[in-house]
């Protein structure tokens, strides 16, 4: 009876942990369809709305940092891609709108691990940015973004953790050096274009 008795209590506590991974996985999904959504609306240049999307993420957040004491097993899992996801819009929208690094991560509730990664993959968000500049011929705020680029590498390349500790950290940081390379040759081909272009204008009335 002893036994049955303890099987029976592991099993209510089984069954909480299960109903509380159902309503976490749920919480995490919705978190990070709001970043993912902040994220495209930033690029859209919709920034009111993307601002929407980023409050509730935030919100969600709040609910999921409820589970990190209690369910510590199925907390880290569950949620580092949706806490990635949510310092990727996060810092974006930061970047965009101050033009700096000076990011405040204390009232994200979110772990230094994802913080590193959301990071190194806002690093790409700003390349597709910078070439949609370059596109419109917006070559100074460009080069500032790049500057920024350059900037986070060169932080995130000082921790050399084991993969254990910072998650996919390392193939993240490499990308973004060859993030930063392609960027600035398509900067200096944009350029390029655009002084010729500019030359053959003039040419043009001359002639």
């Amino acid at each position: 009876m002893e036994l049955r008795k303890t099987l029976d209590e592991f099993r209510k506590v089984l069954e909480e942990k299960e109903q509380a991974r159902e309503e976490l996985l749920k919480l995490t999904r919705e978190m990070r369809i709001n970043a993912t959504k902040a994220i495209a609306l930033l690029h859209a240049e919709d920034f009111e709305k993307a601002e929407e999307h980023l409050s509730k993420a935030l919100e969600i957040m709040d609910k999921i940092h409820e589970f990190k004491d209690r369910y510590p097993d199925i907390y880290y899992p569950i949620t580092f891609d949706a806490m990635q996801e949510l310092v990727e819009a996060y810092s974006f929208r930061h970047v965009l709108k101050h033009g700096d690094l000076n990011i405040d991560f204390s009232t994200l509730k979110v772990e230094i691990a994802p913080i590193l990664t959301g990071l190194a993959d806002m690093a790409g968000e700003i390349r597709r940015y910078v070439l949609d500049l370059l596109r419109k011929g917006e070559f100074g705020k460009a080069e500032k973004l790049i500057g920024l680029m350059e900037e986070i590498y060169l932080n995130l390349i000082t921790f050399n953790f084991p993969d254990k500790l910072t998650p996919n950290l390392r193939p993240k940081v490499d990308y973004v050096r060859g993030a930063i390379e392609r960027t600035k040759s398509d900067f200096i081909s944009a350029k390029v274009a655009s002084l010729e272009k500019y030359f053959k204008s003039i040419a043009e009335r001359l002639s």
